[in-house]
């Protein structure tokens, strides 16, 4: 029996068919234009032909390569999304800078190994850069610390 990378034919697949997908809905809701005058359309549809033409790169030689089946892992996902989520309810009421500690702290439990002195020194250099970045370049009007009522 050939076994397949198995790994690398899902990825793959759910680039192709994502890629697919944008392409379509591109085309089918946004006018593409011409060459010459490209229309809103075109941008995504382009990002879809990349999107599923990389994925037909991973997938096809992943068919004669040995691997084996994933196993999936729910903690990460779960971290991830619930990261994603704490961000989001403490970012209003707190501000960025503890909206950055949450992210980055809850995320950090995807790991089976906790590496608390790792973490909050990244949590410390992600929420410098968030400030510079969102609020000093981009002018976004969050503020880094928000205490009492909003």
């Amino acid at each position: 029996m050939h076994r397949r990378d198995w790994t690398d034919i899902i990825g793959g697949l759910l680039l192709l068919v994502f890629g697919l997908w944008f392409l379509w809905h591109a085309q089918t809701h946004y006018n593409l234009g011409e060459m010459r005058r490209m229309g809103p359309g075109a941008f995504p549809a382009g990002l879809g032909v990349l999107m599923a033409v990389f994925g037909l790169l991973i997938m096809v030689p992943a068919w004669f390569r040995p691997g084996d089946l994933p196993v999936p892992s729910f903690r990460p996902l779960i971290c991830i999304i619930g990261a994603g989520l704490g961000f989001a309810l403490v970012v209003e009421p707190f501000g960025l800078v503890p909206a950055t500690f949450a992210v980055v702290v809850i995320s950090s439990f995807a790991e089976r190994e906790l590496r608390p002195v790792r973490t909050l020194i990244l949590a410390a250099a992600l929420a410098v850069m968030a400030v510079t970045v969102f609020s000093k370049g981009l002018g976004i009007p969050v503020p880094a610390f928000r205490w009492g009522s909003y």
